[in-house]
């Protein structure tokens, strides 16, 4: 039997190394050859990659030169700016040509996935209202009305770049992270937030929310992630969720930020039997119809992680959405999971060559 093959593209071989090689190692058995590769080895005259094949013999990667794989999946993250002024527009043409299948597209920024998501009379009473900032004037308009507001990039991940901004009696607080480390900036004038708002701004583009009281009894901010993936049939499956926990005066939950995984079962014991079972009905709903929303909007996916708020009013609230969701949390609650997400990847990978048989036989 011919193998397929299947590539990961990463902005390096370091980054996420040691989950892409457990993946690799279960491809035998799927008929699934490995390689890896960036966006920056293809050769644009001939098409040829410099990259690296896994050797299923050692167990071990291997340089080697091959074509465009004919499937990918795209394990890259932008957190260099250099670097992604390079990939991007080649992982755009990548996902334009005809001889090769993504396992996922991904999504677009967070104000286009909001705009597009507000429409859905589903959906939108999840959504904070949300609003695109072009200077200080709306900011300060919230501030007045609420006396606080969250500003969010609109490219963005893992809590970077996120603002919390709160009205004092003498002055504008505005709290935010650097890692694990939370940070504070005061202004006493208008004109001195003005600037810092346009410089903000000048740099990229922004978004406003209401802050929403996303804590628990302790004081604790915390989010629910929701991890689902097609499964070997390509319909989509709720994989796990999970709690994660931010420490006392955080606004963020995010693990980079310092928070703590949690088991959804240990959080969820405190609940009451009916509040317990009206938050699953609305979490079934949203992992219901998201998926298949976004993929009507957008292009096809494989996995998605999303972030649910539950307000101290009990109201559930769509805090974010992933399209290349961390695993870190779940790995940590429950690794009995740990196999299924090697071979995940692998499982779609054979769905997706055999539905492409199936159709050119047709």
């Amino acid at each position: 039997m011919i193998k397929t093959t299947l590539g990961f593209l990463v902005i390096n071989f370091t980054h996420e190394n040691t989950y892409l090689t457990e993946i690799a190692k279960y491809s035998d058995s799927f008929e699934i050859e490995c390689v890896r590769f960036t966006p920056t080895s293809i050769q644009p005259t001939t098409l040829s990659i410099a990259g690296e094949r896994f050797d299923s013999s050692t167990q071990q990667w291997k340089q080697a030169s091959f074509p465009i794989p004919p499937f990918i999946y795209d394990r890259c993250f932008y957190h260099d700016i250099s670097l992604a002024k390079k990939s991007k527009p080649i992982v755009t043409w990548l996902k334009s040509y005809p001889q090769t299948t993504f396992l996922g597209f991904g999504l677009p920024n967070k104000w286009d996935v909001y705009s597009a998501l507000a429409t859905n009379k589903e959906i939108e009473p999840y959504l904070p209202k949300s609003e695109k900032i072009y200077d200080s004037l709306s900011i300060e308009t919230m501030l007045k009305e609420t006396g606080s507001c969250i500003l969010k990039p609109v490219k963005g991940s893992r809590g970077y770049g996120i603002y919390f901004i709160r009205q004092e009696p003498e002055q504008l607080k505005i709290t935010y992270h650097h890692g694990r480390d939370k940070k504070t900036k005061t202004f006493k004038s208008r004109n001195a937030f003005h600037r810092w708002c346009t410089t903000l701004i000048q740099s990229q583009a922004y978004f406003m929310q209401p802050l929403l009281s996303l804590t628990d009894e302790e004081g604790y901010p915390f989010d629910l992630r929701l991890f689902l993936q097609k499964d070997r049939n390509g319909a989509w499956h709720l994989v796990d969720k999970a709690i994660r926990k931010g420490y006392q005066g955080s606004f963020l939950s995010n693990l980079s930020s310092g928070g703590d995984p949690i088991t959804y079962k240990s959080w969820s014991n405190h609940l009451a039997s009916k509040q317990k079972y009206l938050l699953e009905d609305e979490l079934h709903t949203i992992a219901s119809v998201l998926p298949p929303l976004l993929e009507e909007t957008f292009q096809p996916l494989f996995e998605l992680g999303i972030d649910i708020g539950i307000a101290k009013d009990g109201s559930i609230w769509i805090l974010d959405i992933n399209s290349k969701p961390g695993r870190k949390t779940f790995v940590t609650t429950n690794p009995s999971l740990t196999e299924l997400f090697h071979q995940a990847p692998l499982y779609y990978c054979d769905y997706l060559v055999k539905n492409m048989s199936q159709t050119t036989t047709l």
